[in-house]
């Protein structure tokens, strides 16, 4: 095998030593080299996806659920820009994924040769680094050079925090090789080894003294992965200490006693009682929150103190309150700060206890709102989705379309009972590829997984579907509301004439999903009614063998008027 082609087989044997076995491969004639080189691999598994697009969507499902880098590979050009919307939400997730772009050989760039364009740190704002592999010329320290590389590039997906990386592979012809590829044994590799960072004494005690002198504490967590032991932290924390935690509904903590109807309540028009909420300690954690009334609320109310908890040091002000950054994970925070907190007799937990209490007492009036309003609007997008939630599988995986349809969840909230996990691409919050996200995450799990989205965020990735065979436990709800709903709710979007909001942002439209449905061979149900909703459900969620789509017809000026008149109802709380 000739020398570069060796190259590109060390770089299959060094992900597979490092854990890295899931390919997501598109078709293409530069990258044969890449593409041959993992399929031939014994260890790593490759799956084949058309649409560049759609194939780093379901790369970034994949990872999402097991929390290590997917592969993805593609050939040279435009093929490799078609990753970039997945790649960013990715680094706003700080989700894991080695981006393999083939490439041709530097001479050539720019020179009007096909499929060929600077692809020199092409993803270089959205990813935590860029590496271009070197063209060989048969030295010992040019593969002694790439082995290192790619060990290098494997660790930056990881650490300091996850996140995409990428690799550019300039290939010269002959692609196709002349003989079966031979991975080596004797292969470089360097691994990372773990770190924990830890806080000196003297900080700790005054972390824990600002703690005991707050009456307000609260915590916010923004979207994350599941973590029992922070839950149970969390949930020991409020009980034993006081404070307030306010958790998003990607933030994966259903089981950690936070309010469950926060964004409800700050939704209220009542300034005194935001006030009267209002943290004096604010300790934020996770990525973005959903709540935009909770961004509002935060930023009015600034506390005098915000601890961000954030183990790679960015300084994200969110709510324009940043004091503190702690380099910690927020794991061994809480856990460290609830048994010192408990340590210590001598301060007054009183306040802290009566602050929680003001929130139970708020989270007790949204929720007979939510519940009302589920009894007077049954037909109403936010009553469907209640529905949802209460008949999902115990211990499954939520997949949240944008726009209305993870506010209406925020809104809800999730039982903490039902140990359902939740996901949501609210990195960036784009809608282009929600189906193939929830296709990678459902790929790598034996657990139902459940994709609940709007009706153009489903038409807009219907790529995703195109694969040779799609993971049987995958289920489809769409709310089909004829357009981006969304608008019809804005304040600024309705007060735009009717023709343009419908036209130029609804986007309105007379499809439905049957035909989809029927391309890609799954099982198709669809009801307009809460009736008929209620009825589908439990056979919907039962193994079918195959995928399967439940799509709910909504009558979109109803649901629009039924939305307002529940947030309308929101001023009840006081």
């Amino acid at each position: 095998m000739s020398a570069v082609k060796q190259n590109i087989a060390n770089i299959a044997e060094i992900c597979a030593r490092q854990n890295l076995t899931e390919a997501i491969i598109s078709p293409g004639s530069r990258s044969v080299p890449l593409t041959l080189a993992f399929l031939r691999h014994p260890a790593i598994q490759c799956r084949a996806v058309v649409d560049e697009r759609s194939a780093a969507f379901v790369a970034l499902g994949m990872a999402q659920q097991l929390k290590r880098p997917v592969i993805l590979v593609c050939t040279s050009g435009t093929a490799a820009l078609n990753y970039a919307p997945a790649i960013a939400e990715a680094y706003y997730q700080r989700v894991p994924l080695l981006v393999i772009t083939a490439d041709r050989p530097p001479e050539w760039v720019g020179q009007n040769d096909g499929q060929t364009l600077n692809q020199y740190e092409v993803f270089r704002n959205f990813c935590r680094r860029s590496f271009s592999m070197p063209m060989d010329d048969g030295h010992p320290d040019t593969r002694w050079h790439a082995q290192r590389l790619v060990s290098d590039a494997i660790a930056a997906t990881g650490y300091p925090c996850a996140g995409p990386v990428h690799i550019n592979v300039p290939l010269r012809e002959p692609l196709y090789p002349d003989s079966g590829f031979h991975f080596e044994k004797d292969v470089k590799t360097i691994s990372v080894m773990e770190t924990r960072t830890t806080l000196p004494e003297s900080l700790w005690e005054e972390l824990v003294s600002i703690w005991q002198q707050s009456e307000r504490p609260m915590i916010v967590a923004g979207l994350q992965n599941p973590d029992v032991e922070l839950a149970q932290n969390l949930t020991a924390l409020q009980r034993d200490c006081g404070g307030v935690l306010l958790a998003d509904v990607t933030a994966n903590l259903q089981s950690a006693g936070g309010i469950q109807h926060f964004d409800m309540i700050l939704s209220s028009d009542d300034s005194q009682l935001r006030q009267a909420l209002a943290p004096d300690l604010l300790i934020s954690l996770g990525g973005a929150v959903v709540s935009k009334s909770l961004k509002v609320f935060l930023r009015r109310f600034k506390p005098p103190r915000h601890w961000q908890l954030d183990a790679d040091c960015g300084f994200i002000d969110t709510f324009q309150s940043l004091t503190d950054v702690i380099p910690l994970c927020a794991g061994s925070f809480f856990a460290e700060l609830v048994q010192r907190l408990r340590q210590s007799a001598d301060w007054d937990r009183e306040a802290a206890k009566a602050y929680r209490q003001q929130w139970l007492a708020r989270e007790l009036d949204a929720t007979a709102i939510a519940r009302r309003h589920a009894d007077s609007c049954p037909a109403s997008e936010l009553a469907a989705l209640r529905l949802i939630l209460d008949a999902l599988p115990v211990r499954s995986g939520l997949q949240l379309g944008n726009s209305s349809v993870v506010r209406w969840a925020n809104y809800l909230g999730i039982a903490p009972d039902r140990e359902i996990r939740v996901n949501s691409n609210r990195g960036v919050s784009g809608i282009d590829g929600t189906l193939s996200t929830a296709i990678g995450a459902a790929t790598v799990t034996e657990q139902c997984t459940t994709l609940v989205t709007g009706d153009l965020a489903f038409f807009y990735d219907r790529n995703g579907l195109w694969q040779a065979q799609l993971p049987s436990n995958l289920k489809i709800i769409v709310f089909n509301n004829a357009g981006g709903g969304i608008f019809r709710l804005l304040d600024g979007a309705r007060s735009l004439p009717e023709s343009e909001r419908e036209a130029f942002f609804a986007t309105t439209h007379q499809r439905n999903a049957r035909a989809t449905a029927q391309e890609h061979n799954l099982d198709y149900h669809c009801c307009q009614s809460a009736e008929e909703l209620s009825a589908l459900l439990p056979g919907f969620f039962q193994a079918s063998g195959k995928p399967s789509v439940l799509e709910i017809i909504f009558d979109a000026d109803a649901s629009a008027q039924a939305f307002l008149s529940f947030k309308h109802s929101l001023g009840e709380i006081r």
